[in-house]
């Protein structure tokens, strides 16, 4: 028994076996050893902890709602910190709100939403995600011009692998945001909000062939009015039942496009949202996010017909999903095909275990040392 007692009160912390097989695993397929879980309520608690990690030689896996589906909570026979019941909005005013980690973001769309107020990032699951992990994962919303989190971002409060507090912003935001957890735990999270969401028009082009897309494509990016660009392939139009057409959705931030009124916007944004769980109903259960370069589109969709994998994504920043069916050798081969085509694997997600292979760790080993030399957080996570 370790001696967690001295930090926590007994319901917050746990070294049942049930507990350990629950924790071992967040939304991916990896498994790790669990040695406790913890789930601390203040920033005293992780002070505290840290402080007994150190002289009892442990080290902690960060976790939020554990939605993450690429490892990236999954323990390295470490002591899981579940920051859920971190769950307060400490502060709301006209233009930023202050939570704690645990807070789910749907909740605080709730929240907002009754005072006029609104929060850009909604990625999917957002019923179910918490913003520290969105936080760490550095997230896009369903809605891509607005950018990833970061943008969103006014201030953090972390404790780092040195048990120093921090005040974290501007430039330094980097060293912690999308840094999945692995540089030091934050506790307090100040976001920019908004008053509205920002007005757009929409156009929807379909298309028979690659070549009529791609010059569509390269007319309509010249256009300085135009914020995005989405691409969906034949398989996602007919399962929206919008036809059996390659379709590019473009959307403009004056009245360019043909749908106009918020209601026929507001639809169509549920469609793409729509969409997801469609893929997911028809078991297209594992979804990439390779960035591709612009001249090496077209022979990307043509590998993707070749192979009758559903695929969406960004045009305008080369990022697209293709979907892939449990245990598809596919999914394994897309990785050759983006290498090829001079690509990126991870392109939206994140990197967590399943990606580290892919990535040069360099940079990111300069921010851990400097944050976590003693490698407290997330080991196996980013980086070895």
């Amino acid at each position: 028994m370790m001696k967690f007692k001295e930090v926590f009160p007994p319901t917050a912390y746990s070294e049942a076996i049930a507990d350990k097989i629950t924790y071992a695993r967040d939304g991916s397929e990896f498994e790790g050893i669990v040695k406790a879980v913890v789930y601390p309520t203040t920033r005293e608690q992780i002070i505290n902890l840290l402080m007994l990690g150190k002289s009892e030689k442990l080290h902690f896996t960060i976790r939020g709602a554990g939605t993450n589906t690429l490892g990236s909570c999954v323990p390295a026979n470490s002591v899981v910190v579940d920051l859920s019941r971190m769950n307060k909005i400490i502060e709301i005013t006209t233009d930023s709100v202050t939570v704690e980690p645990g807070v789910i973001l749907g909740d605080l769309l709730k929240e907002l939403k009754k005072k006029g107020l609104f929060f850009p990032i909604k990625p999917l699951e957002y019923n179910v995600c918490s913003i520290g992990g969105l936080v760490a994962m550095n997230s896009f919303g369903l809605d891509i011009r607005y950018g990833r989190v970061e943008k969103w971002i006014e201030e953090l409060e972390v404790i780092d692998g040195n048990n120093k507090k921090l005040k974290v912003s501007g430039a330094q935001l980097k060293d912690f945001v999308g840094m999945e957890g692995t540089t030091g735990i934050i506790y307090s999270i100040k976001l920019k909000l908004l008053s509205a969401p920002l007005p757009k028009t929409i156009s929807i082009f379909k298309f028979n062939t690659i070549t009529a897309l791609m010059d569509k494509y390269n007319f309509v990016s010249n256009n300085k009015h135009v914020i995005s660009v989405y691409f969906l392939d034949e398989f996602c139009s007919s399962f929206l039942e919008l036809g059996n057409s390659l379709l590019l959705i473009v959307e403009y931030d004056n009245d360019n496009g043909v749908l106009k009124s918020e209601e026929e916007i507001a639809n169509l944004d549920l469609f793409m949202e729509r969409l997801q769980h469609l893929l997911i109903n028809k078991k297209y259960v594992s979804k990439e996010d390779p960035f591709i370069p612009l001249e090496n589109i077209p022979q990307f969709i043509q590998w993707l017909r070749k192979n009758a994998i559903p695929c969406y994504g960004y045009m305008h920043l080369g990022i697209f999903h293709p979907c892939f069916r449990e245990a598809s050798p596919l999914n394994t081969e897309l990785y050759n095909v983006v290498k090829v085509l001079k690509g990126l694997v991870p392109g939206e997600y994140g990197i967590g275990i399943k990606r580290k292979q892919f990535v040069s760790d360099s940079k990111l080993s300069r921010i851990k040392s400097n944050y976590d030399p003693s490698k407290v957080f997330n080991r196996g996570v980013l980086i070895d």
